[in-house]
This record gives structure tokens, sequence and C-alpha cells, in this order.
């Protein structure tokens, strides 16, 4: 009970500091614009929640109030709506980390007490705890911990909406809030009205589209921020647990890491040029470079052991004469600290790592003599390690040494492997250019894959004087691949991590990568993307047919009989829907493992997963577990995006929590693959399958079938303005000009439907996939309570759509569908629509038990019920200015104050929701 009462007292105290922050954006709003725009603000609150509750005089009055503003008055009230939920999600964020914090704390107390404590739910301690209650042997956890490898890929977003400077003042907002205590709060400190004047004051919308260096720079600033302190923390908990429930196994110096696709992905954004890719890769050297070098000048100051105090190994001393007469700078700093050995040589190896951090690869090359790479690094730190356990000085090789060590391991001088991906379709343009065939497109797969094995026996890199006379559209391809050579020369081959190929269909696609890098000299890891339905259903049968050439045995064979295979999660549900697309994930996995065991072949699989359930998104250590049989050799690979990002790694605390809840999800779900897939029961699958089906034709017959629906969507929702706001560096569409869902990046597709509250992607089909099985009557309900309750994958795709239709919302979903200007196309696809959505909303509800949606999840249903009154004016101000824009020509000023209020409330939607694409 008293936990229960001290739950409810932070709860409490959390509701205190939301009204106290809304109560000074209220003063702030009224000083810095009027009291009449803080009293339409309120006027709205009070209309949107007289709506909620039934109000239909309010709803018209919500509607007529935002349709009598002017621009600037409707950027004012998005500004306080968007505001507000920025400064909620902030309050939120920090009764979570003082919940974090005190419950790591109280565990960690009680173990330096030497006493047992339950250490907190889905952490690396507790999954190495549940390993040992589960009686597996201390050997198998060795081989277990031997393969664990888990690299996260930030990519960059198509529908980012916060910029760096937001990021930047919502975490020094942050900070201020966790420093006052509540009663401060409460009584509005200068800092904190500061801050929200500021926010006031700042634009949130960007003046021109990101360049991809600009992406980068983002990307980069959670490991400033975050992620380069954390690492560390994260192997000492996993070091930690084994020591304490499996002595003397030990983690992998690398066991978690991290990639990048910004500035090596391709396809369809004509902006990743070669030139660009050696940009970031610069760019992410010399963060590494940088983070490294205070870690060195910290380290010296720190490690200031004098020959008067402790004895020294003679290569240290010998170490420390060659780097005093290194260089100038040098011989003073041995001067002025002639007995302090150890600091001479971080500081040497400081400057040494400072003169090549700007190094770029289209200017001449550093000479390799000088060039100081990740393993002189950390043979030097390991060098001080060794020499300083010998001795009385032995505690000092804990602390900011050992972290240092860690940070070399993970982050080398690289910082995150950059990966390159291009559409398949450009590989094959290149390829047929290069041996002359002009009809290669239209050869058989057979056909193709036969020339292809023979030209790779002999295949040899290009001249320099080939390559000049290539066409552009061959050079897109190959300049890359040539960068990439002096890259792992000139940076180490940890720079880059793998090749990935859009849109794979065949074998040929890949054995023409593997040409394309034979010509081009360099030798990345190729990894097939399948995305589609049908690619999926066909991709084990690729990968036989691809492990069976001979002309790719030589690339196995390079790569240690290892393969990374890449699922696409966004295309898939875009292509087939919800339900179908989960199952076919599903089915892929199994079948690619048991092809991948059957030639003897080690795989990675690489999750394409957003943040949106459409996406794969949802909580990681659930969806890993739901189907661990992809963890067999112990690697996994998943892209990290947009609003991923920035809510996950702008803090450290929650960083961690996210980056432990995913350790805990692979370490457990890695025992579960080695110990044997189990068998699903036939009726299951059978059950599935037909659901799927069901599902499968649905989905095809609204969105595939339906030719009056792509008009319906592009009206009904914000797409066409979201590609013209200036988010992301790539376009909305693959192909430049087109307007179909088939070229449309899955990103938009959602972020669209998110922004008109339909939420279509994650949730449409499964209702009828449902109602199949539920038609049987009793028996069919019993069954799908069943699966409900002993399946995980099953019971996760249920809560996963739960918490997707509890954001959506029909009755505003209407208001933008009142947007179509076809009465019979409107009235016909919304009719579909919702009759879907109830369709699938009662399903959930027989299956699960539960009189409403989220009810076994009270305190988030709570939380959603709480938020829709202030995104709701959001929704109404966006529907109005929507309907302006689209509706009669207008002047410059009014047309640039509407793109205004429309950036922002996409901003303010996406915050209210917590979720872009």
């Amino acid at each position: 009970m008293a936990v229960t009462n001290k739950a409810l007292d932070q709860l409490s105290n959390l509701r205190a500091e939301v009204r106290s922050l809304g109560f000074t954006l209220g003063r702030t709003i009224a000083a810095l614009e009027g009291e009449e725009t803080l009293a339409m603000v309120e006027t709205l609150r009070t209309l949107a929640k007289g709506s909620r509750a039934g109000d239909s005089g309010a709803a018209r009055g919500l509607a007529q109030a935002v349709s009598r503003l002017t621009p600037a008055e409707a950027l004012n009230q998005a500004m306080a709506f968007t505001l507000y939920f920025e400064l909620v999600n902030l309050a939120e964020e920090n009764f979570r980390i003082q919940l974090l914090r005190e419950r790591n704390q109280k565990h960690r107390t009680a173990l330096a007490a030497g006493q047992d404590s339950e250490p907190m739910r889905e952490s690396i301690e507790a999954a190495v705890r549940e390993l040992k209650q589960a009686g597996v042997p201390k050997a198998r956890v060795g081989k277990l911990v031997r393969q664990l490898a888990i690299e996260l890929v930030f990519t960059a977003h198509p529908t980012e909406s916060k910029r760096r400077t937001m990021l930047e003042k919502l975490a020094t907002l942050g900070g201020i809030l966790r420093r006052h205590t509540l009663e401060e709060i409460q009584h509005a400190p200068d800092d904190i009205k500061r801050e929200i004047v500021s926010l006031w004051l700042t634009d949130r919308s960007r003046t021109e589209r990101p360049e991809v260096a600009d992406e980068a720079r983002t990307g980069l600033w959670y490991f400033d921020r975050t992620l380069f302190q954390l690492l560390p923390r994260l192997h000492e908990d996993l070091q930690g647990a084994l020591d304490r429930h499996y002595p003397g196994v030990k983690a992998p110096r690398r066991w978690l890491s991290f990639g990048s696709w910004i500035g090596g992905d391709r396809d369809g954004n004509p902006g990743v040029t070669a030139e660009v890719t050696a940009q970031v890769l610069q760019m992410n050297r010399r963060m590494a470079i940088n983070k490294l070098a205070d870690t060195l000048s910290n380290l010296a100051g720190s490690i200031t052991v004098s020959e008067r105090r402790a004895k020294f190994a003679t290569v240290i001393r010998r170490m420390a004469e060659e780097c005093r007469a290194s260089s100038a700078l040098m011989a003073r700093v041995g001067s002025r600290y002639p007995r302090e050995p150890y600091r001479i040589i971080l500081s040497s190896l400081r400057e040494q790592l400072l003169t090549q951090a700007g190094a770029s690869l289209l200017d001449a090359a550093v000479s390799p003599a000088s060039r100081v790479t990740a393993e002189d690094v950390r043979g030097i730190l390991s060098a001080i390690e060794a020499d300083l356990r010998r001795g009385s000085a032995a505690p000092l090789a804990d602390g900011g040494l050992k972290d240092a060590l860690t940070d070399v391991d993970v982050f080398g001088l690289h910082m995150a492997r950059l990966d390159l991906r291009q559409h398949s379709a450009w590989h094959a343009k290149a390829v047929a250019e290069l041996l002359a065939r002009s009809d290669y497109e239209q050869l058989p797969e057979s056909a193709k894959q036969a020339l292809l094995t023979g030209v790779l026996v002999d295949a040899k890199e290009l001249s320099a004087e080939r390559m000049a006379g290539l066409s552009s559209a061959a050079r897109l391809v190959l300049d890359p691949l040539r960068l990439a050579v002096r890259a792992q020369a000139e940076y180490g081959a940890d720079s880059l991590g793998i090749y990935i190929i859009s849109m794979t269909n065949e074998v040929s696609d890949l054995l023409e990568v593997q040409l394309l890098q034979a010509l081009a000299g360099v030798r990345l890891p190729i990894a097939p993307l399948f995305e589609t339905l049908d690619d999926l259903q066909r991709a084990p049968a690729i990968l036989a047919a691809l492990f069976a050439n001979e002309g790719y045995a030589a690339e196995l064979a390079r790569n240690g009989r290892h393969q990374h295979v890449m699922l696409g999660y966004s295309d898939s549900n875009k292509d087939c829907g919800y339900l179908t697309a989960n199952w076919a994930l599903y089915q892929a996995q199994d079948a690619i493992m048991a092809v991948c065991r059957e030639h003897k072949v080690k795989v990675t699989l690489f999750h394409g997963r957003g943040g949106s359930i459409a996406r794969g998104g949802g909580p990681a250590a659930k969806a890993i577990l739901a189907q661990p049989v992809g963890l067999k050799d112990g690697g996994i690979r998943v892209t990290e995006q947009g609003e991923v990002l920035s809510t996950r790694y702008h803090d450290v605390d929650l960083a961690h929590r996210v980056l432990e809840q995913m350790a805990y999800g692979v370490l457990l779900g890695a025992n579960e693959a080695q110990r044997g897939a189990r068998k699903l029961p036939k009726h299951w699958v059978k059950a599935m399958e037909e659901m799927s089906a069901a599902s499968l034709a649905a989905y095809q017959a609204c969105v595939h079938h339906d030719p009056e629906f792509l008009t319906f969507w592009r009206q009904a929702t914000p797409i066409d303005e979201i590609g013209e706001l200036n988010f992301g560096s790539r376009p909305t569409y693959r192909r430049k000009g087109s307007v179909s869902v088939a070229d449309l990046r899955a990103i938009p597709w959602v972020f669209s439907w998110m922004q008109s509250r339909f939420n279509f992607p994650g949730w449409y089909g499964l209702g009828s996939g449902l109602d199949a099985i539920l038609r049987r009557g009793p028996e069919g309900e019993k069954l799908l309570r069943e699966m409900y309750q002993r399946w995980p994958f099953f019971s996760t795709a249920i809560a996963n759509a739960q918490l997707t239709m509890c954001k959506a919302d029909m009755s505003i979903a209407k208001i933008y569908a009142s947007l179509v200007e076809d009465e019979g196309v409107r009235e016909r696809v919304l009719a579909r629509i919702l009759d879907e959505f109830r369709l699938t909303e009662r399903a959930i509800l027989a299956i699960t038990g539960q009189k409403e949606l989220l009810e076994n999840e009270p305190v988030l249903a709570r939380s959603i019920k709480l938020r829709n009154p202030y995104v709701d004016p959001l929704n109404y101000l966006q529907v109005e200015m929507i309907r302006r824009r689209r509706g009669r020509r207008l002047k410059k000023a009014d047309r640039e104050g509407i793109r205004a209020v429309l950036e922002l409330t996409v901003n303010g939607i996406a915050g209210g929701l917590k979720n872009t694409g």
C-alpha cells in the first residue's frame, strides 16, 4: 500500500507541475500577445472539452471560432497549444527520469550493502538474473554473451519536425525543471519564465529544407549529448550483472554499437552525392576524435602519477621519451611535467588525433606513417592500464581510463559506421552500361545470373580513364563505391558499414552489387532489403538460390559465411496492411533462418523499423521476444528514426532505459532462439493464414482496387502540404512527379494519416481479419483468446493496434474528410473506413475481454484522453488552413502566413500524439 500511495503522490506532483507550467505559459502569452490572445486560447480549449463531452454546439462553435482567425491570430493559437505540449512532454519526461533514478539508486544501494535486490523490470540485470533463475548453464551464457552484437542505425527522417535549435532549447528547459522543486516551479522562477518566453518567440519551422549535412549534424547531436558518455555505463551494467550471477563470464569489448544512413542513403534522395558522403564521413570522424580528445585531456589531468611516487615499466618510459621528441608542443609539456609519463603520453596522443581531425577524403591523403588508428589509441591506453594495475596506482585503471577504452571500442575514430544504400534499379542501369549490354535489363533472370556469374570470375578494378568515360547514371552508383575505397584506407574499415539494396527482387540484384564493388575495388557486406509482400514471401527462395550461386561463394567466404538480411516494415505495411504485413514478416524470419541453417550461413537480421506502430514501432523488448528466432547467431540491427531519436536519445537516463530494454530483449531472445524454435500449433497457423487473407482482401479492396481512394487520401489528409514543408532532405515520393501510393515513401504515408487522426496504416484490415475467425461463433472467439493469451506475437500485434486506435479519433477524421471535394467519394470511402474501425474495435474487445480499448493500460489511456482537448484545436486549425490554402488564390503574405500555421500545427499534433511517422 505504501508503494501505491507513493506512486499516487508522484502522479499528483506531475499533474501539479503541468498545471503550474500551463499557468506560467498563460501569463507569458498575456504579457507578450495580450489578454485577448490568451482569452481565445481558453475559448478554444473550453469548446474542445465541450465537444469531447458530446456537445455538438461546442464542436460547431470551435469550427466557427477558428474560421474567424486571421493567419497571424491562428499562428498564436497554434503556438499556444504546441508549446503547451512541449511543456507537458518535458514534465512527463522528468517524471520518468525521477522514477528511473530512484529505482536505480535503490537497487545500487542494496547491492552495495550485500543485500538481494529485485532489479528493474526489462533491465540488463533482470535479463541475466532470469537466465540464472531458469538454470541456463554458465557455458551457454558465455556463448550468448560472446555472440551478442546489437547495432542501432540512425536514419534521416523525411518528416522529422523538430529543429536542432528546438532540441537544444527543450533540453535546457528540461534540465532547469529537474533542478527545481515542485514548490519552486509553482512560483514560476525567472529562469523558467525566460526559457518559456524564448520558446514562444522561436520559430518551429525551418526557413529552408534541410540538407543532408544538417541532418547529419542533428544525428551527431545525440552522440555528443548522451551516447558517448552513456555507453561505458551500459557495458559496466552487463559486466557487473555477469560478475554477480555468472562469475568468470566476460562481456565482449563491443556488444552495442551504432551505425548511420545519414549521408549514405541514396534511395530516392538526389542530395546524397559522393561529395556529401565524404563530408558526412568527415563530420562523423571529427566528432569522434574531438570527444576522444576531451576524454584524453581529462585523463591527462587526472592520471598524474609521478616518478617520485611510483615505478614505471620500461615501455612506458620509452613511450614518454618518444612523445617528448615528437613536437615542440610536447617538448614544452615534457618540460612542464617531466616526472609524469602518463600525462605526457596522453597529451601527445591527444595532439596527434587533433591534427588529423579535419582531414577530408576529398583532399590530399594523410601520410600513413603519421596516421593514428583506433587500434593505436587502444594499444596506448591498454599499455597505461596494464602498467597502472602492476602497482599501487591500480585503482586509477578503473573509472575514466576504463570508460575511455570502452569509448574507443564502441565509437573508434568514426562514431557510427556509415551504411550505403541504393535502389536496385540504379544498379541494373549501371551494369548494363558497364557490360555494354543495352538489352541487359530485359534479360530473363536466369540469363542475368549466368552473365553476372561469368563476369565476376575475372572482374577487376576499373582504371581512372574508364571511370571518367562513364555516364552520370553509372557514376551515381560507382562514385560512392570509389569513395568507400579511400574511406577505408584513410579512416579505417569501421568507418563504413554494409551496402543495402532497396527493393531486392532477385538474386541478380545482389550479384550486380558484387560486380560493381569488384569494379570499384571495394568490399562491403551486401544486404538485400525485402520490402513488399511479394518480396517477403519470395525472400527464402531468393536467399537459397543466392547461397547456391557459384559467383556469390567468394562473397560469402570473405564474410566468414555471414549474411546480413534487411526486412522492411514500412513498405510492407503500405503494400498489404497491418495484419498481413506483420504475419508476412513473422513467416519471412522463420523461413530465412531455416534457409540459412540449411546452407550453414550465419545471419544478422536488420529490422527496418520506424517510430509508429504501422512501421514496426512499439516496445523494443516485446517486439524482439515476440519472435526471437532471428537471434540464433546473437546479432541484430535495428533502424532508429525521426521522433524516435528525439524522444529516446536526448537524455542520458531515458537513453539508458531504452538501450537496456533492447539488451534485455536480445539476451533473452538469443537464449530462446538457441534452444530451438518452438513449433506453433497448426490451428494457430491456419487461423493466422485465414485472418491474413481476409485482412489483405479488405486492405487491397480499399487502397489498391478503389480508383477513388487515392483522391480521398490526398484531399482528406495534409499529404500535399507536408510535401511542401521544410522537414527532411528526402522528397516525399521516390520518383519525381509521381503521386502514386507505390512511389510514396512510407513515412509521409503514415505521417499524413497520423496528422488527420485516421491512423489508418496502424489498424486497417485487422478487423476484417479477426472477424473471419469470430464469425465461427464461440469456437472462433475461444481460439483467438487462446492465441492472445499464449502467443507473444499475436498479443503484441493486438496491443500495438489498441494503442494506435486510441490515438486515432474518427470524429476529428470526419472533419478532415470534409476537405474531400466530391461528396460521393467522401461519403463512400469514409463509410468504409469507419465500418472497418468499428469492426476492429469490436473484435479486439471480444478477444481481450475488455470493455474499452486500452482498459488494461489505464495510465496510458488516461494520458491520451487528457491530451485530446488540447490536440483538437490544432486539428481544427490545420483543417481551416488547408481549406484556405486549397480554396482560393491568396496574396503572398496570406500564403506565407497559412504555411507557417500549417507547419506549426504539424509540430503541435506530432507533439500532442507523440508520433510523426
